[in-house]
């Protein structure tokens, strides 16, 4: 029988944690409809294009978030 700390070690390490999905990922969640914000990625990209100046974007969120998923 398998203990619990080598489980949660094999869990763990099967999900990658510190490694972005790649886009079109099947095990990617959609989840913008829950979020309650706008389209951050239009947003970013917007405010990008428009500037003749130089810009730079603070994309934040908490570890695990899905921030590089999402800019992938």
């Amino acid at each position: 029988m398998i203990n619990q700390r080598d489980l949660l070690k094999r869990l763990f390490n099967a999900f990658k944690p510190f490694e972005p999905l790649q886009p079109g990922s099947p095990v990617y969640v959609d989840c913008r409809e829950v979020r309650g914000d706008g389209d951050i990625i239009t947003d970013l990209a917007t405010n990008i294009e428009y500037s003749d100046n130089n810009t730079c974007q603070l994309y934040a969120g908490h570890r695990g978030a899905g921030k590089s998923t999402e800019l992938l």
